[in-house]
């Protein structure tokens, strides 16, 4: 339908022309097709194409109406573009006489955005559910406004020669919509149908097909509603789904993927029923609905039917809205909630190969939906949150990634991130990207797939890295693989590349600025572990003003898995080894607890750290009664989950002067010991732990309040911690309080902040 737009005057003879430049999210989105309407509706010739350097537009006509043209621009392009510059230069007529849409040769290193996959539209689900329409139940359906994007794309720019959609030719069908002006389908460059486009099928634990096309769906629903766990080859890669009302079937899926008790991402047709699981605020309802198709946490609601394995001991879940056209029809024919999870071993890269699924996930799941279009790199699910009213992301992954970076003036290199949840971040000189989650570097699969993201930026950003950037610990595996390359490199502080993540995502990286750096895990410049950290920063450099207590941690990483390690060792610090051993802990740690403190007296043994996450873990080992965590940071999370909001009362924790400066927990672990002594429910202790913490670090800021403050570190995915530190600060320091956002707070965001710290150094250089 044309837009409502009034005619140019076509008064006099006189043409102008135009080229303008739009930088942004303005490929993949059907941005190109809503200027060519723009343009001959206002009677206008010339061209738009997709470059490197953005989508670039010629407009010429009369001069009322290319200034029209200017004005209108910004105002309808497609939902989901994000304009972020519109560049306007002269040129001359050229007398052309229509408005087409071309493609631009490759050349030099890209300046224009990547675009991200997203999920369905509801006008593709409404065609693929009409049994009138020629798409009915055809699983790859998409348009301008939906469907993968990163995952396809072999070259840019944007266009079919360059996806790998390339290899299914259109039908005529399809062809007259991408060229016709007026189709919901004009050159969206993912159009197929059943005739010209992809196919599924399915395959049985003998890897023999037992389903094709229409045969599939109802294959598939059949095998759920028997318990079976499905493996679904998606935008990303394989998914494995499971009934969420079968409490066997989820256990079986837990016990064959080896993840005891992580919890799980439910899927479900509507956002209607999302509210029936959990309580959805607005701001969560507009982050599930959106076109990045996160897992949105949120506050999960009792006794709805779900089985208990998803999501043990915690009062989250994880919601997600379907995906693909064959998301949407499973889930509305299933009726019942799918648990949707990633398809691989605990561990293990995400399987996203035809092959490599088959065999890889061989006796995990039952059923293989396969599908014949390429996937050119893998990627996982998106997990986002919400505290303080802002989306906060916790795994940077389809629809969000890869994310554009604020970096101007960065010179082509790479940063290699961390070792937990590790994503690489990079520049090739003309804009900076914070890539996609690729995991914990521990297994080989997940190292080689580390390996592939290092390289595949080169073809796609069409750079070499002139420089590295890598963590400071000199056993990350980023690390280690960083050091065998032949380039400069610099080694940035773990902590240091936290808070200038934050500094990004603020646009504050010409202040200095207090970084409260919270986390598990990270290497200090002092040669401990360092973890509770309260840092002057700026981009290039940083001041250790204070941190928690330095405490033991008997066997070192052991110590992760195990946190009744860390318990003994701070209680015994606090009241003393004699009456630490009368205490009544568990049956792990009363077994070992003379062994431990043998093992306290030998420093190689006992490595020392000022860790939040590790006193988190001992927190949750006294007032939880736990002993083990199945998973880095799953203590504090269940602490989190048990807190009663509505309990009074703190501990002291108090700071002590020096330089750096020292928040003294014993103190604070005595009074636990008081509580638990008394017998004061497990809910008020945690209420009070967190309310202690956030009560310290707000007065920390005051002493600081000259400077805008940074809370960064995996510490601050905790919502109850995060809400109480704004809802203690004073009004005057409010709105000075640099909240997690797009770029992860977890070690996802590292890459981000070293990328920028290498930069800010280089600079001072030159």
């Amino acid at each position: 339908m044309p837009l409502p737009i009034p005619r140019a005057s076509t008064v006099g003879d006189s043409l102008e022309a135009r080229r303008l430049i739009l930088n942004g999210r303005v490929q993949g989105l059907g941005v190109r097709p809503t200027i060519f309407r723009l343009a001959t509706d206002l009677e206008l010739a010339g061209c738009v194409r997709n470059t490197v350097r953005g989508v670039e537009i010629e407009v010429e006509g009369q001069p009322a109406a290319v200034s029209q043209f200017a004005d209108l621009l910004p105002t309808v392009l497609p939902a989901g573009s994000v304009l972020e510059r519109l560049t306007t230069e002269p040129a001359e007529p050229t007398g052309r006489r229509e408005f087409t849409i071309v493609r631009e040769p490759d050349a030099g290193p890209l300046s224009a955005r990547v675009p991200a996959d997203m999920g369905v539209c509801d006008d593709c689900v409404r065609e693929v559910r009409d049994s009138a329409d020629r798409r009915y139940r055809y699983p790859f359906t998409s348009c301008t406004a939906c469907g993968p994007r990163y995952t396809i794309i072999q070259h840019m720019p944007y266009e079919r020669h360059d996806i790998t959609m390339s290899i299914f030719p259109f039908c005529d069908p399809c062809r007259r919509e991408y060229e016709q002006p007026g189709a919901r389908r004009f050159h969206a460059q993912t159009n197929a149908c059943g005739d010209c486009g992809p196919r599924i099928w399915a395959t049985d634990e003998q890897q023999r097909v037992s389903a094709n096309g229409d045969d599939v769906l109802p294959a598939a629903v059949s095998a759920l509603r028997q318990g079976k766990i499905v493996a679904l080859r998606g935008i990303g890669g394989y998914q494995l789904l499971v009934d969420a009302t079968n409490e066997e079937a989820v256990r079986r899926l837990r016990q064959r993927k080896l993840r005891k008790s992580k919890p799980l991402a439910v899927m479900v047709a509507s956002p209607s029923d999302a509210r029936r699981y959990t309580q959805l605020s607005e701001r969560e309802l507009n982050l599930l609905s959106d076109r990045s198709n996160p897992i949105v946490l949120a506050t999960a609601r009792s006794n709805q039917g779900l089985a208990l394995a998803i999501n043990p001991g915690f009062d989250s879940l994880g919601i997600m809205l379907p995906t693909t056209p064959l998301h949407a029809m499973l889930a509305a024919e299933h009726v019942v909630p799918l648990v949707c999870t990633s398809g691989n071993r605990e561990g293990d890269p995400l399987e996203f190969e035809v092959a490599g699924a088959q065999t890889g996930l061989a006796g995990v799941c039952d059923v293989w939906l396969h599908h014949d279009r390429p996937i050119a790199r893998p990627i996982d699910d998106s997990v986002v949150r919400v505290m303080g009213e802002r989306g906060v992301t916790i795994r940077l992954a389809r629809g969000l990634a890869p994310l554009a970076l604020d970096l101007p003036d960065v010179p082509a290199m790479l940063a290699a991130g961390g070792y937990f949840k590790n994503a690489v971040a990079w520049s090739n000189g003309m804009q900076s990207v914070l890539g996609p989650h690729i995991g914990d570097l521990d297994s080989v699969g997940s190292r080689l797939r580390y390996l592939d993201q290092c390289e595949d930026w080169h073809d796609l950003y069409r750079c070499t890295p002139r420089y590295l950037v890598h963590d400071l610990h000199p056993e990350y595996y980023s690390t280690v693989w960083s050091q065998q390359q032949e380039l400069p490199r610099h080694a940035v502080q773990h902590h240091h590349a936290h808070v200038v993540a934050g500094m990004i995502e603020h646009h504050w990286l010409d202040r200095t600025v207090l970084g409260v750096s919270w986390d598990g895990t990270g290497f200090g410049t002092d040669g401990t572990i360092w973890g509770g950290e309260f840092l002057l920063a700026r981009a290039a450099r940083f001041e250790r003003v204070g941190h928690i207590r330095p405490f033991s941690l008997p066997g070192g990483e052991a110590a992760i898995h195990e946190p009744w390690r860390v318990a003994l060792a701070i209680v015994a610090e606090a009241l003393g080894v004699e009456q630490s051993q009368t205490l009544p802990w568990g049956p792990r740690a009363t077994a070992a607890k003379g062994h431990i403190q043998s093992i306290l007296q030998r420093r190689q043994f006992s490595p020392v750290t000022s860790s939040a996450g590790r006193l988190f873990d001992a927190a949750a080992v006294f007032i939880l009664d736990l002993e083990e965590a199945d998973f880095e940071g799953q203590l504090a999370m269940l602490l989190e989950a048990r807190a009663d909001r509505e309990a009074a009362g703190e501990y002291d924790f108090p700071v002590r002067s020096g330089t750096p400066f020292q928040l003294d927990w014993r103190p604070l672990v005595v009074a636990v010991v008081r509580d638990r002594a008394a017998g004061v429910p497990p809910a008020t202790m945690s209420m009070r732990f967190h309310r202690t913490l956030a009560r310290t670090i707000v007065r920390i800021c005051e002493d600081y309040r000259d400077y805008p403050v940074i809370l960064s570190g995996g510490v601050f995915q905790n919502r109850l911690l995060t809400e109480l530190i704004l809802e203690l600060m004073p009004d005057d320091l409010g709105s000075r309080i640099g909240l997690p956002g797009v770029i992860p707070p977890n070690d996802g965001g590292l890459a981000a902040g070293q990328l920028a710290i290498a930069a800010a150094l280089i600079k001072e250089q030159t």
